[in-house]
């Protein structure tokens, strides 16, 4: 056996014993949620971070003048932290850290609901569909983005959303509510196929703005609201951007899944969070985080008032790790940072969309100042001003490689040290973290049991309880998955869109 094959073997043994250890934490510290439930909510916090709750449980408090509705959630019912490594990866994306959630088996990252060597699998929400049940998907993210679509069907590649939108029609969901229109109008699509045509063939209401949606009063509806993700929060709020929130999409979407004879099952994404993590935008990323607990009060008030249904929540995945660090004299000034994200009216997103491809410094600084509400120097304008024109990026290209976002992010970086003049919130890179995440459980009787540590597969051991499904998916190994993979190139294996992708 040569060095490499020696080193690999070890790291086998030592990735294989780990993901041993996380299934027998998953089986040992199993609450006792055996119940069936009429109705089953996943709320997903994607790419949402510990340091992410405390930002916004400060901000919340501080600034808003009232406790999330997550912090309330996690002090009254079941809740744990999950580990989220992908079956050959520590650090999952959002694809594989859905099917382990849809389909409680782990993939390698990349595919939807099927294995390395084309194994397809069953997402619970097919299941629940066999069963009769209504199924619905709601996101801030394209509809046909990796986390909706890993419960409902399977493709190799997570960024064929043109031949997902097709396998969406199929499927039939009751409800799609979401971004990416570019998936599904003739004049954008390269195939021009009329996508919205054929769902309203189907019987579907076809939406495409937020008066529409309002205004919508059918058994199946689908809506897309803008070309690409739901613009942010932030945008939406201060920027007049018209586009419905998380909150007004899930509040459309619960009445219509209701009237199922045989309940329903619901996915509701809160996801672009993970997307101002890629982009290291705080102020952006927390309004989305608020956004999403407006929804999660929608939620737990539908659970509270149908006590048959059972709401799940969690993130699949951390992402940027933007923490809130201290500042001044015993750390005395480090709650101003959280305070100053009060002067961001937009995204980073909104920003770099209206600099254009060959801004000027003096625009640089005119944005800075009445969108993210600060100054910046000359020499950080022009620094801008080179990441957008010349490609030239700060900190660095490798972890900090969403760009040139992340160099729009960096000149905001705190510059006293004593008095913060600017938010103190770090981000670690741009990119995904291997953190334990969120997990929590919502529903009548279900008391405050510990769940502790268990594995993202436990998800769908949960919810396939709830529901009365027995399926269980093929296994594979991660030898089995690295002795596929091997002969592959990482351009081979993904887009290289796929790394920064959520």
């Amino acid at each position: 056996m040569n060095r490499r094959e020696v080193i690999k073997s070890s790291v086998l043994v030592g990735v294989a014993g780990a993901l041993a250890t996380q299934t027998a934490q998953a089986q040992s510290n199993d609450p006792a949620i055996i119940k069936k439930a009429r109705n089953v909510i996943l709320f997903a916090y994607d790419g949402f971070s510990w340091d992410d709750y405390a930002i916004a449980q400060f901000y919340a408090r501080r600034v808003l003048g009232r406790p999330l509705a997550l912090e309330r959630l996690l002090k009254t019912s079941p809740n744990g932290i999950q580990n989220t490594n992908s079956l050959t990866a520590f650090v999952t994306e959002s694809s594989a850290a859905g099917n382990a959630w849809s389909t409680g088996v782990k993939t390698v990252n990349g595919g939807l609901a099927i294995h390395i060597d084309g194994t397809k699998l069953t997402p619970i929400f097919a299941s629940a569909k066999q069963m009769g049940k209504a199924v619905g998907l709601v996101t801030t993210s394209t509809i046909t983005h990796a986390t909706p679509a890993s419960f409902i069907i399977s493709n190799p590649d997570r960024n064929a959303e043109e031949q997902i939108a097709e396998q969406y029609l199929d499927f039939g969901a009751d409800v799609y509510l979401g971004g990416g229109t570019r998936f599904f109008d003739p004049a954008v699509r390269r195939d021009k196929k009329d996508m919205y045509a054929a769902f309203a063939a189907k019987g579907y209401g076809v939406v495409r703005s937020k008066a529409e949606l309002m205004n919508s009063n059918t058994s199946k509806l689908f809506g897309v609201f803008s070309s690409s993700h739901v613009p942010y929060e932030i945008d939406r709020r201060f920027q007049n951007v018209d586009v419905p929130s998380l909150n007004e999409m899930t509040k459309k979407a619960l009445p219509i899944l209701s009237a199922s004879k045989n309940g329903f099952v619901l996915q509701v994404e809160a996801a672009r969070i993970d997307h101002a993590g890629h982009l290291n935008d705080a102020a952006a990323l927390m309004w989305d985080i608020i956004a999403a607990d407006e929804t999660l009060e929608t939620l737990m008030a539908f659970v509270d008032q149908n006590p048959e249904t059972v709401l799940i929540v969690g993130s699949d995945h951390a992402c940027g790790n933007g923490a809130l660090y201290g500042a001044g004299a015993i750390y005395r000034a480090s709650s101003k940072g959280i305070e100053l994200l009060a002067n961001q009216k937009g995204s980073l997103e909104l920003m770099q969309a209206r600099l254009g491809a060959t801004p000027t410094a003096e625009q640089v600084t005119e944005i800075y100042r009445t969108i993210k509400g600060m100054a910046i120097t000359p020499a950080q304008a022009q620094i801008v001003v080179d990441a957008i024109t010349k490609r030239v990026f700060m900190p660095d290209s490798v972890r900090y490689s969403v760009q040139p976002s992340n160099t729009l992010a960096w000149v905001m970086n705190q510059t006293d040290a004593a008095n913060p003049d600017r938010p103190n919130i770090g981000f670690h890179s741009g990119q995904h973290t291997a953190q334990p995440t969120m997990f929590a459980v919502y529903g009548k009787n279900l008391g405050t049991a510990r769940i502790g540590l268990v594995d993202n597969t436990y998800t769908y051991t949960l919810m396939a309880r709830l529901l009365g499904v027995n399926l269980r998916n093929p296994v594979m190994s991660e030898q089995e998955a690295l002795a596929i993979l091997a002969p592959k190139t990482l351009t081979e294996m993904y887009h290289p869109s796929d790394i920064i992708a959520g």
